[in-house]
């Protein structure tokens, strides 16, 4: 083995490099060549290869150069071991006989390339040098190739943040969307709602107005909407919506002022409540128990600014799901429009009760200028309630029933105290006269426009069934209804008491008096109803404000 050269050159990159020969001459003697080739190099020689992988093991190698035929090892198979140990060692075979098979069966190991006994010290510095840069390169590569996969790890790692992140924008911008979406429904519910209660000033029919609208909005068997008093601070007024019942909603006045309660409760906290079962809850009111026996309650204040003016109630059954917060949001939802609308139709209500307390003090008046009609119209509100009641008449009607009872002989202010007190039988002209307050009270309220139907009961409770009653010679249907009661509560009365000119009739005989009367000059109706009411209720009524 002999140098072409004695000029040393030095490699492009420092290396640690193992020789490993069986033959120990060998060995050292290329060691030798390779450091004297190149002093960058710091080149070891072995020649056990048993003992070789314990130097592989121990420390960093960046070079293998190794005879392939050795008696305890052979090259290929430590060469396999040592890249095992060492991913990126550079593979140099040492051999004297090279063949195809051992050639190919070495390139499958893993070695870069050949020096062939005998070589010189160019060519084996030539080999390692381009060995040592061709797995540099390829550790260079992998290294690359690591460095961009790591980074197309975290780019995708990145991309997937992003994409989260885009998710979860557009997952919230959705939601956002969505919400907007249902506050801009609810705000146009709101303002359809404020549209149909606008102009509502009937206390009654703004209360059911508003149970319909509620019931429409929550599921439920009924919801009520109820007036609270506060001065008494107990509920009043109630009006009852079926949503499932094609009815109009049922108007109901409390027995009694209802001072504690569920609705009470939430009038005075301002809060809503929920009873899940109203038969084992202890907060229900044995009033509000006639109302609703069974099931679930939720009870909302209605509020007009710091003062409860309302409380809304809905009513489902046990089996029905309970309410949640958005049953109770979409009733809250509703309770500022409503509030100020009740307070409103309340205060206009209590202006025409004083208003009617007021027509009632004339009537009274009116009616004591005549000493033998004194508590006549209290009687004649007696008599109307009771056949109201027989015929089963809605709560409306009931309503407008009690006022015209008692205004229904207002005219008599407007009839001279001639006619009034004459002490006999009243003359042809007399009669004209007296006959014509039925006109004159109906004139009397016809500027009140609330009275409108009361007016019209009023001119009409002296017409007779067949046609021959005053002012107008009215028939059959053409009578108010409610007129029609009133003129068989009013014959009952003037006939049971006594007149200047005659005695008055026993209940007996008036009542025989009206049966046979039926049809001509009283409504059927109205006269099987005051028939068929107990004998003694009559009496008592007889007997009363004389």
């Amino acid at each position: 083995m002999t140098a072409s050269s004695s000029e040393v050159v030095r490699s492009e990159v420092e290396a640690r490099i193992l020789v490993v020969d069986d033959e120990p001459e060998v060995a050292s003697l290329v060691a030798e060549a390779l450091r004297e080739a190149d002093p960058s190099w710091q080149v070891d020689a072995e020649t056990d290869p048993i003992a070789a992988l314990d130097r592989l093991t121990e420390g960093t190698f960046d070079c293998l150069v190794t005879d392939l035929v050795m008696p305890s090892l052979g090259g290929i198979d430590l060469a396999q071991k040592a890249r095992a140990i060492h991913e990126h060692l550079a593979l140099v075979a040492i051999t004297g006989r090279a063949s195809l098979e051992s050639s190919i069966k070495a390139m499958r190991a893993g070695f870069s390339d050949f020096v062939q006994k005998p070589f010189d010290l160019e060519t084996l510095h030539r080999t390692v040098s381009r060995c040592l840069h061709q797995v540099r390169q390829q550790a260079e590569v992998s290294k690359q190739i690591e460095q961009l996969t790591l980074g197309n790890a975290t780019l995708e790692a990145a991309q997937a943040q992003l994409r989260e992140k885009l998710d979860i924008a557009s997952h919230d911008l959705v939601l956002s969307s969505k919400r907007m979406i249902r506050q801009i429904e609810d705000v146009a519910q709101v303002a359809a709602v404020a549209r149909s209660i606008v102009g509502v000033v009937e206390v009654e029919d703004l209360l059911g107005l508003c149970a319909e609208i509620i019931g429409s909005r929550v599921a439920c068997l009924s919801s009520t909407v109820g007036l609270h008093e506060t001065q008494q601070n107990a509920g009043a007024l109630m009006v009852r919506a079926h949503p499932a019942e094609d009815e109009s909603p049922t108007l109901s006045w409390l027995p009694a002022p209802m001072p504690s309660g569920v609705l009470c409760r939430a009038a005075m906290t301002g809060k809503c409540v929920h009873i899940e079962n109203i038969a084992t809850s202890r907060l229900v009111h044995a009033q509000e128990r006639q109302f609703w026996r069974d099931g679930r309650l939720l009870v909302v204040p209605i509020p007009c600014g710091k003062t409860t003016v309302a409380v809304a109630v809905v009513h489902r059954a046990l089996d029905d799901n309970d309410f949640g917060m958005r049953d109770v949001k979409h009733v809250t939802a509703l309770t500022p429009i409503m509030g100020p609308a009740i307070r409103t139709a309340r205060l206009y209500y209590r202006q025409r009760c004083q208003v009617c307390s007021c027509l009632e003090a004339v009537a009274e008046a009116a009616e004591n200028r005549d000493g033998y009609r004194k508590g006549h119209s209290g009687r004649v509100l007696a008599y109307a309630m009771l056949i109201a009641k027989t015929m089963e008449l809605p709560p409306v009607q009931v309503g407008a029933l009690q006022i015209a009872a008692r205004l229904h002989d207002i005219g008599w202010v407007a009839i001279p105290e001639a006619a009034v007190n004459h002490p006999g039988a009243l003359t042809r002209d007399q009669w004209a006269i007296v006959r014509r307050h039925a006109d004159a009270g109906a004139s009397f309220l016809e500027p009140l426009e609330f009275l409108g139907e009361v007016s019209q009961i009023i001119r009409g409770h002296h017409e007779s069934y067949d046609g021959t009653g005053y002012p107008d010679r009215k028939a059959g249907e053409e009578i108010p209804p409610l007129a029609r009661v009133i003129g068989v509560a009013d014959a009952l009365d003037a006939m049971t008491s006594p007149r200047p000119h005659r005695q008055a009739l026993s209940l007996d005989e008036a009542l025989e008096q009206i049966g046979r009367l039926s049809g001509e000059q009283f409504d059927p109706r109205a006269a099987e109803a005051i028939l068929n009411v107990p004998a003694d209720s009559l009496a008592e009524i007889q007997a009363s404000g004389r």
